[in-house]
């Protein structure tokens, strides 16, 4: 099949008019043809001045190949799928509104395509830059609250036990014709925080045994506020991971009973972990990190509270 462009870039984006200009900016702004690539952003019913913005920016920039739509179904989920459905590329990039693309990242996922036919999706290094103060608390185990996505210096394939982040990854068009697109029951809403909607379409993409890779030279930058660090938004999110689990394992009584004792498993290794916390007379890192295993089962028991 041919495509009118190597590459679609594209962006979800929800309320974050603060940041969607540089998002956009950090693509067109590649060491990239601007002939083989298109940039589409799907807005998700903003309430602040994003349409706007994109209007604005569209006018200005009347050479680009740029287009904005908004999806009125509520979801991350619905508006991946919108991005992917609109995107006319052979490959599918995908963006965080309030994360920016680093020198290489069109080019260099290019590249890798072309050169590994067989692989049908990518995902590259996300690097936190945080816009406020790191909380005592913080610690490697709450990496996913903000983005941090780090697999190493080399490229390697991934089965399973890692899969690419939402704010970085990219997939060969083909896929979603042949195993169809994100799951619409996962996913955030609004401000709700379900999670695994990326976890779900890469677990069919192993099924159909089809190769995923980390690619650490394609980075991005994902800024961190200080609401992430409050502790009822990281409650929430907690609970949105486990909440997100039961529900793409729904169905699947096997599954998900050995999840629940997976996560009441971790919940034990946890207090190993933390001692060395204690050790070290950092009582907060501790607390904090027990809480985000039991929310994470509360979450799991009560998905609607993550909402």
């Amino acid at each position: 099949m041919e495509y009118p462009y190597k590459i679609s870039a594209v962006i979800c984006s929800y309320n974050r008019a603060r940041f969607i200009i540089d998002a956009v900016d950090s693509i067109f702004n590649q060491d990239f043809d601007r002939k083989l690539y298109e940039v589409i952003v799907v807005d998700n019913n903003s309430t602040d001045n994003t349409v706007a913005l994109l209007e604005e920016y569209k006018t200005k920039h009347p050479g680009y190949n740029f287009r904005y739509y908004v999806e009125h179904n509520q979801g991350v989920s619905y508006t991946r799928t919108r991005c992917a459905k609109e995107a006319t590329g052979e490959i599918v990039a995908y963006l965080d509104d309030d994360s920016t693309a680093q020198p290489g990242w069109l080019s260099s996922i290019a590249e890798f395509f072309d050169s590994h036919p067989d692989t049908w999706s990518t995902g590259g290094k996300i690097s936190p830059v945080f816009l406020t103060g790191i909380p005592d608390w913080y610690s490697k185990y709450f990496f996913g609250l903000v983005g941090n996505f780090d697999q190493g210096p080399n490229v390697k394939q991934l089965t399973g036990a890692r899969y690419p982040c939402g704010a970085n990854m990219a997939f060969r068009k083909k896929v979603f014709e042949e195993i169809g697109y994100f799951n619409a029951e996962l996913g955030r809403k609004g401000k709700g925080l379900l999670a695994t909607e990326e976890k779900e379409i890469y677990m069919r993409i192993l099924a159909h045994h089809h190769k995923v890779y980390y690619l650490p030279y394609v980075a991005v930058l994902h800024k961190v506020e200080s609401n992430k660090f409050d502790k009822a938004y990281v409650r929430r999110h907690s609970m949105g991971i486990g909440g997100g689990e039961r529900l793409r394992l729904k169905g699947d009584t096997t599954a998900l009973f050995v999840k629940l004792f997976e996560y009441i498993a971790k919940w034990g290794y946890a207090v190993l972990y933390g001692l060395g916390f204690l050790i070290k007379g950092q009582w907060s890192k501790f607390i904090m990190l027990e809480r985000f295993r039991w929310w994470v089962i509360m979450g799991f028991l009560n998905p609607e509270g993550a909402n």
